[in-house]
């Protein structure tokens, strides 16, 4: 009986290289013309240095059919002894059975120096081919030698694999592509070329986010690199560089909505390289100058903001979009009434717009470009400018912190003279909504908002909503008769309301809704009590009305 030593020992001798290729030789005797114990052979003998017998056994193994633990052993002994030529023809041939994992197997008792040279020799094969072609059969053959580069390497060729997800991404993978990305990335999380063509294939999948982060990402790491790639793009540039400006505009929106202006410098960062790359992909779109006028603003370098604006747009821009940041820049030296004035121009062609440039003004600055603009609107309806008034007081009613129901009337008024009754309601609507339900308490506050009653139902009257009108006034008439009668006699007249009561007390009439007539005629009669026509009415609905109360 063997000691517990010796026992040990000979079981670790079969566990050599040695011990495994006598075990390897007695299975060639007993399963003749089978590849498993030739291959097992060889490896043994590679593992003992003896590459020729290797070399010479494996070309032995029987019918020379495509068999590829076979080829894989092959050429890689091929590639150890230099012959290279050998090397790539055994690779095709291996590459064409469609079944590469025999190589997982190699690999594990393979050299270190014999795994780098297969995995450098199979990723200048795929670049040769990708250089060579660029059709589907080139991208799938560089494919098929870049895994077998990534297998050699372990799983960590970086360059292997970021050509391998560029080709996946080419023959419309993505989500292959995207994983290979991610794989290099999840170990070197800055690498810019993985960032930007995961993100390249995101833009592929039409997934906004995903792209737009890891873009922004690799931005911060490489301007300059990833201006050039985006650039590249070609056809889908746009879209990308669209993207990015959402961000930015998006960003700097967060920004500003937890911070006033002037921003810190480090908030504002992420938003100034992002807009940077913009310029350098495309310095003729104005809208990335004007987000770079708006970031500058945000960071209160109003200089810096005008010298760009004049360098871009001129002197006196044109566009009305850049006439809105020049006011901001007035607005910052406390020119208000200027400011006002450009602002203008945009409220009268994109209000959205203008709301959003005015989060660029301090709000104390806001306040004095309202006020301002609510002054010089004045001056100008007196005049009988009404549509640059109306501007003007746009810019008012949407700059101001305080006082913008007074903006809101004013604009109301102002509309209602132009003739644009619609819009005066809209504005009145808001005005009215601000009320509480109740009628106010103080006699002052309900005499203002008797005027709003009166100021709506007369333009309801002109945008043909008679019942809607009729219900303004004779709330108005029931909560405050003198204030309201002084408003209607400045503004649609006694005799016009009165008719306006009489169509309506007619109309309920007809509908046999007896209460609502005899409300309508009784106001309209407050409104004129010489009507002849709501006197006769009167009568008529009085004695219909005593006569169901006779019937009851």
């Amino acid at each position: 009986m063997m000691t517990p030593t010796k026992r040990d020992k000979h079981r670790s001798g079969y566990a050599s290289p040695a011990g495994v290729h006598s075990l390897a030789l007695l299975l060639m005797d007993l399963q003749p013309g089978e590849d498993g114990p030739q291959v097992l052979a060889a490896d043994a003998l590679y593992q003992l240095g003896r590459m020729e017998e290797a070399y010479r056994l494996l070309l032995s193994a029987g019918p020379a059919g495509p068999r590829a633990p076979i080829l894989a052993r092959l050429s890689l002994l091929q590639l150890h002894r230099g012959f290279l030529y050998d090397t790539n023809q055994l690779l095709k041939k291996l590459i064409h059975c469609g079944d590469t994992s025999c190589l997982m197997a190699l690999l594990a008792v393979a050299t270190s120096r014999d795994r780098a040279l297969l995995q450098a020799h199979c990723h200048s094969a795929a670049k040769r081919i990708l250089e060579a072609s660029p059709d589907e059969g080139a991208l799938r053959e560089a494919v098929a030698y870049l895994s077998i580069a990534i297998m050699a390497s372990g799983g960590e060729a970086v360059e292997s694999l970021l050509e391998r997800a560029r080709c996946y991404a080419l023959l419309g993978q993505q989500k292959t592509a995207i994983f290979d990305f991610s794989a290099i990335l999840k170990d070197h999380p800055e690498h810019v070329q993985a960032l930007c063509g995961r993100s390249f294939t995101y833009l592929m999948l039409n997934q906004q986010q995903e792209c737009t982060h890891d873009l922004v990402a690799a931005l911060q790491i490489n301007e300059q690199v990833v201006a050039k790639d985006v650039l590249l793009l070609k056809g889908r540039a746009r879209q990308a560089r669209d993207w990015l400006h959402q961000f930015c505009r998006g960003k700097l929106a967060d920004i500003l909505a937890s911070a006033s202006v002037p921003c810190r410098e480090e908030q504002l960062r992420e938003a100034f390289v992002t807009c940077g790359a913009l310029m350098k992909t495309d310095c003729r779109e104005p809208r990335w100058h004007l987000l770079y006028v708006d970031i500058l603003l945000a960071k209160g370098e109003d200089k810096a903001a005008g010298a760009h604006l004049r360098q871009v747009f001129g002197q006196e821009p044109r566009d009305a979009a850049a006439q809105a940041r020049v006011g901001v820049v007035e607005a910052a030296r406390h020119s208000y009434g200027a400011a006002a004035r450009r602002l203008s121009r945009l409220a009268e062609k994109d209000a959205p717009t203008l709301d959003w440039v005015l989060t660029l003004i301090p709000p104390s600055q806001r306040n004095a470009v309202a006020l301002a603009a609510a002054q010089e609107a004045s001056s100008l309806s007196s005049a009988g400018q009404r549509t640059q008034a109306v501007s003007l007081l746009t810019v008012a009613v949407q700059a101001a912190d305080s006082n913008r129901l007074q903006y809101l009337r004013q604009r109301a008024a102002c509309l209602a003279q132009a003739g644009s009754h619609p819009l005066a309601v809209a504005d009145l609507d808001a005005v009215i909504r601000s009320h509480s339900g109740s009628l106010p308490a103080c006699p002052d506050e309900l005499g203002v908002w008797v005027d709003d009653l009166c100021q709506r139902g007369s333009s309801l009257v002109f945008c043909s909503r008679e019942p809607a009108a009729l219900e303004d006034f004779s709330r108005a008439l029931e909560a405050h008769r003198n204030r309201a009668l002084r408003c209607i006699d400045a503004g649609l007249g006694r005799a016009r309301l009165a008719e306006c009561y009489l169509r309506g007390a007619l109309q309920h009439y007809r509908e046999q809704q007896l209460g609502k007539a005899w409300t309508f005629v009784e106001c309209g009669l407050l409104v004129d009590s010489e009507n002849v026509e709501l006197r006769r009415l009167r009568s008529k609905v009085k004695r219909e009305a005593a006569a169901s109360c006779s019937v009851s």
